[in-house]
């Protein structure tokens, strides 16, 4: 068992006590009026209960890029980040390597050259034997950014895998109490 840090962003709702009884919370696909979320709201791994793994501040900028002058709150926890429940696309390469080829098996089954990540999640979860708790991605950032250290002839260098998401689909692979870590007020800019 390896236990890993993971970070929730919320709004900041001026709420402590529910949210750390209550947490985490899920992000469903639908709005409380029924209504389908879409865009940078859209659950992109599907429902579930949306972590950054290990640094607090991605957790940090999607408050920023979210919530901003509203403010928000990180809460944390830990999870077992070697359990055979994690579909992990990042740690190993075999489930990689296996996703990508069934993205491929369905772009060509429906004759399509793009197909969505919830796409192929959603067609592995209903195909049988997907019997994961969480996923674990690291979306490719149109910018991919740069640690600065280079390899011999400077012509890589090793990449900066920041932003790495996880979804877990319930709570079974949570292994700490749920806890806010992290404040950034509401910006109140009223004057008199």
């Amino acid at each position: 068992m390896k236990c890993a840090d993971i970070f929730q962003t919320l709004e900041n709702r001026n709420n402590d006590a529910d949210v750390e009884n209550h947490g985490p919370f899920f992000c469903s696909s639908r709005y409380q009026n029924g209504e389908m979320k879409k865009g940078i709201k859209e659950p992109w791994l599907g429902e579930g209960y949306y972590f950054w793994d290990t640094r607090i501040e991605d957790a940090k900028w999607w408050g920023e890029t979210i919530y901003g002058k509203m403010g928000y709150i990180i809460c944390h926890t830990t999870y077992d980040q070697h359990s055979s429940l994690l579909y992990d696309l990042v740690g190993d390469l075999r489930q990689l390597d296996d996703f990508i080829k069934c993205a491929r098996f369905i772009k060509q089954r429906n004759n399509t050259e793009r197909i969505s990540f919830a796409s192929v999640l959603a067609y592995l979860k209903k195909s049988g034997g997907f019997c994961y708790k969480a996923i674990r991605v690291w979306p490719l950032p149109k910018h991919l950014g740069s640690t600065g250290i280079f390899f011999s002839g400077n012509i890589t260098a090793l990449g900066d895998l920041s932003r790495t998401q996880i979804c877990f689909f319930d709570k079974t692979l949570l292994t700490e109490p749920y806890q806010i870590v992290y404040k950034e007020p509401a910006c109140n800019t009223q004057t008199i």
